[in-house]
């Protein structure tokens, strides 16, 4: 189910009082804004669209040249109460851009529908694994420019690392905060992606668990909205290209996506 109303923050307090005590929420009231619990059939089409709307896309179905995959709406599925962005190797010949591509990916973003500055993102998740992977759950400004971009998370099927991060600074001069963890669990058992954003501070976690946290004037302060894709790697990406030991087709699921934010914020949401 989609919903856009204030509501409750009960799981985020959850996950968060179980960490230090400057990272709780309770009693600071917030609210949720932005909910799919991904119930119906199809994807919701008022909250998610399959292209691509960022600088430095080489069209609206493709990445990079850190990517080998072309984006399909036929690799976004929604089932049995499950968003399944799928990655296949399958060749065709992309329109947006124009050429040959060997593997597909599942792609959504809410780009057209919401955004938000400040606030409190929950995801669970489960990862697909092998050379080649790359799922990302991330936050892109809704200006086109780049930086900044927040990774919620992102994993390297390759070296079966779990990354968070913030790219910050300037095109030609980024600065990049992040950590990194070998948690090849994250392939076979579903887990909760909460991150923290809040002025001049952002916190990542695992399960409740603090992973990475920054401080500072790095930390953007414009709206943002929601990414979610199943790449594939190319030997530029980090996961390396996919070899005859990579699994195809493979899945990034993803059970919910809620956002909640202060009242005080709540008025930089765009709708």
């Amino acid at each position: 189910m989609l919903t856009f109303f204030p509501k409750s923050i009960a799981s985020a307090i959850t996950a968060l009082a179980m960490t230090s005590g400057s990272l709780s929420l309770a009693g600071e009231g917030y609210r949720q804004v932005f909910a799919d619990e991904f119930d119906g059939a199809i994807l919701n089409r008022s909250a998610w669209t399959t292209t691509m709307a960022f600088i430095g896309r080489s069209g609206a179905r493709h990445h990079n040249s850190s990517y080998l995959s072309y984006a399909t709406d036929e690799d976004v599925i929604v089932a049995a109460g499950t968003l399944r962005l799928r990655a296949d190797a399958v060749a065709l010949e992309g329109l947006d851009p124009i050429g040959r591509f060997d593997f597909t990916e599942g792609f959504v973003s809410t780009h057209d529908s919401f955004s938000f500055t400040y606030g409190y993102v929950e995801v669970r998740a489960k990862m697909p694994g092998g050379r080649g992977v790359w799922p990302t759950i991330w936050l892109m400004p809704l200006d086109h420019t780049w930086p900044p971009e927040f990774d919620i998370v992102e994993y390297y099927g390759t070296p079966r690392h779990v990354r968070f991060g913030l790219a910050s600074g300037t095109m030609t001069d980024v600065r990049w905060d992040d950590a990194l963890f070998e948690l090849p669990a994250v392939e076979t058992e579903w887990h909760t992606y909460g991150f923290l954003w809040e002025p001049g501070h952002a916190a990542w976690m695992l399960d409740g668990e603090v992973k990475l946290e920054i401080w500072g004037k790095q930390v953007p302060d414009k709206p943002m909205y929601v990414i979610m894709n199943n790449g594939v790697s190319s030997r530029f990406g980090p996961s390396g290209e996919p070899d005859g030991s990579t699994l195809f087709p493979n899945f990034l699921e993803v059970d919910y996506v809620r956002v909640y934010q202060r009242p005080e914020t709540i008025a930089k949401t765009a709708p």
